[in-house]
């Protein structure tokens, strides 16, 4: 990943390394570079406790999803069940259109 605000050349770091010698002096810079790099190591360490939490918050919330969802099964509702099973169900009797005629084994009339 480049970062474009870091793209300095070498004579722009040589620049900022005269300065830096010329502010704190030869004696300085060593304690400069140490307290820069506990500072970097604190941030760190903070940067990493941040995600262990996080990290573990996610787990127990999951954990409690887990156990709910394994609390409740998921049925179907009682009007989707079918009363009569399908392989069950009695035949019903065909419709005819008007003027056809019956076939066998069937009526010829309302009441005949």
């Amino acid at each position: 990943m480049t970062l474009l605000f870091l793209d300095i050349s070498g004579g722009e770091i040589l620049v900022i390394l005269v300065l830096v010698l010329l502010f704190f002096g030869s004696k300085g810079i060593p304690d400069v570079a140490r307290t820069l790099g506990r500072t970097m190591r604190q941030l760190r360490d903070a940067s990493n406790q941040v995600q262990r939490e996080i990290q573990k918050e996610t787990n127990v919330v999951k954990r409690g999803f887990d156990q709910q969802k394994a609390q409740f099964r998921i049925e179907e509702p009682e009007h989707r069940k079918p009363s009569v099973p399908i392989s069950s169900a009695p035949d019903l009797p065909s419709v005819r259109q008007p003027g056809e005629e019956p076939g066998p084994g069937e009526q010829n009339g309302p009441g005949a």
